[in-house]
């Protein structure tokens, strides 16, 4: 809502939230020359209207849905006897140690090129106990 000062016609825009105040007869002050005044056109109070109770309806619960059929089920319901994604975890674990202790075993074989490569290398090989 926009109003104007009728001093001075200084125009303020009031947020609709506070214009709903204005109803009440509340009196503004306008902030360049100070005179305080009722704002003409105020909108009027909202006039409340009766509506009607209704009980609440008996809410509606989702159907419980089918299971698939079998031709969609996991490979995981196979028969208990087929190891399936457990071998293929100690595989992955098996894997991770060989590769690791393959980049130890270089690093101790080429322990003096690589501290004449990258010099500080050497503090890590004299924390384990390994002279470069």
């Amino acid at each position: 809502m926009r109003v104007a000062c009728p001093e001075c016609s200084a125009e303020y825009e009031i947020p609709p939230a506070l214009a709903d105040q204005l109803t009440e007869g509340r009196s503004l002050r306008c902030a360049r020359c100070g005179t305080a005044w009722v704002p003409q056109g105020a909108p009027a109070a909202p006039v409340a209207e009766p509506h009607e109770v209704h009980a609440p309806a008996e809410p509606e619960f989702p159907r419980p849905i089918d299971p698939p059929p079998p031709s969609y089920r996991r490979e995981a319901e196979a028969p208990s006897g087929d190891d399936g994604e457990a071998g293929h975890a100690a595989l992955a674990w098996g894997t991770s140690l060989v590769v690791l202790a393959g980049l130890a075993a270089g690093a101790w074989h080429w322990r003096v090129s690589l501290v004449e490569a990258w010099p500080p290398l050497a503090r890590v090989f004299m924390a384990l106990g390994l002279a470069a």
